[in-house]
Order: C-alpha cells, then sequence, then structure tokens
C-alpha cells in the first residue's frame, strides 16, 4: 500500500478582511492599511488633528470618478489607486515637514499642512482633517463634485440639469445623478423642483435643483 504524506505549502500569515462599501473600495488591500498606519500618526503630529478618513475615502472617490468619465475603467480599483497615489505623496512631504518642525524652536515658523499635486488638482492636506462639527467630506478644488455644488451654492433659485451639468463638465446623466447623491449623503439638502405652486407635477417641465440651507 502506498502512503501519502501531505503536508501545506500556504505560508502562515494574516488575510486581509475587506470592508464594503466606501472604505471597501479604498481599504482594498493590505497595502493601502500598511500605508495608512504609517501616515495618520505623521498627519497627527503635522495638523494637530486626526485624519478624517471619511473625506480622504470620499476625496479618493470622486478623483477617481473623474479619471472614470475621463478614460473609462473600473471604478473600485481606481479608487485604490487614488488613495495610493496620494498616501505615498503624504508619507513623503509630511514626514519631510514633521521631521523640519520637530528641529524648530520658533512655533510660529512650523508648517502646518502640505499641497500636493495629483494631476491639474491642487490637494491640501489640513482639508482633511477632523473637525468637531461640520459636514463630513469634503471637494478637491477644481474637481466635478466641488465644481457642481460651487453651481449650486451661487445660486438661490432653482436650476437646470443640463445648466448645471454643464458648469460641473459633466458629460453623462449618470454622473450627475451620482454626485448629487453623494452631496445629500454628506448633508447638503439639495431639492428637486418638479411641481408647480399648486403641488401639480409639471411633467412637460424639466426639473430643476437648488441647494437649500
Amino acid at each position: 500500500m502506498t502512503t501519502f504524506n501531505i503536508a501545506t505549502t500556504i505560508p502562515a500569515g494574516k488575510i486581509h478582511k475587506r470592508q464594503t462599501g466606501l472604505w471597501g473600495q479604498v481599504r482594498a488591500s493590505a497595502e493601502i492599511e500598511a500605508k495608512l498606519a504609517k501616515v495618520e500618526p505623521l498627519y497627527k503630529e503635522l495638523h494637530g488633528r486626526s485624519l478624517n478618513r471619511t473625506a480622504f475615502f470620499s476625496m479618493c472617490r470622486d478623483l477617481a470618478r473623474e479619471g472614470k468619465a475621463d478614460v473609462g475603467g473600473y471604478l473600485q480599483y481606481m479608487v485604490q489607486d487614488m488613495a495610493g497615489i496620494i498616501l505615498r505623496e503624504w508619507h513623503t512631504q509630511i514626514g519631510k515637514e514633521v521631521r523640519r518642525n520637530r528641529k524648530l524652536k520658533n512655533a510660529d515658523k512650523r508648517a502646518e499642512g502640505v499641497v500636493i499635486e495629483i494631476g491639474t488638482f491642487n490637494i491640501q492636506s489640513a482639508d482633511y482633517a477632523k473637525k468637531a462639527t461640520g459636514r463630513s467630506g469634503f471637494f478637491v478644488e477644481g474637481s466635478k463634485s466641488h465644481k457642481l455644488y460651487t453651481a449650486l451654492a451661487s445660486r438661490k433659485y432653482p436650476v437646470t440639469k443640463a445648466t448645471l451639468m454643464k458648469e460641473a463638465d459633466m458629460t453623462t446623466s449618470a454622473h450627475f445623478y451620482t454626485t448629487v447623491l453623494d452631496l445629500r449623503s454628506r448633508g447638503y439638502n439639495i431639492e428637486t423642483l418638479g411641481h408647480n405652486q399648486k403641488g401639480v407635477s409639471m411633467v412637460a417641465v424639466a426639473p430643476k435643483y437648488q441647494l437649500v440651507g
């Protein structure tokens, strides 16, 4: 009779447990987790406050959507790639400023944040620190989410989807609706107006959108 000795060849180690939703899109690998573990202590030392993970993850998703709208691809992978790029730059730049601050005796000369460039966008690290109050999530200046918010906030009257899409440089209705839902999830009250003063539905009239409050 033949005897077989079977031994496992799988190395011992930890299994990365991935979450769902926004956090799962960003924290999709052990590498991202490891980079966050390196960046967050440096971030807190430089800014005096912890990194707002939700705001950071939302920013990564916004930038990934920008890229997806331009060149296509899978949002899940693009979000993770964007997070990796930003964390790599923050690890380098924030670490540099932290080491510099430690050597300075004059507190007035110490840096309080860094600005990095990702394509055409300037990302200010201080915008993603935790705050005691306020809406969760921030916008990268120049992004389509920021442009749509600006187009709504600059008006005190309802605006059509076509006008908002033009000012936000959006080319698809799906991108527009997704961004509106994202703004609402962050606490912004965006009303969809498609009825007249008597409450009768105005089917023939394109609905308009207004930021309230």
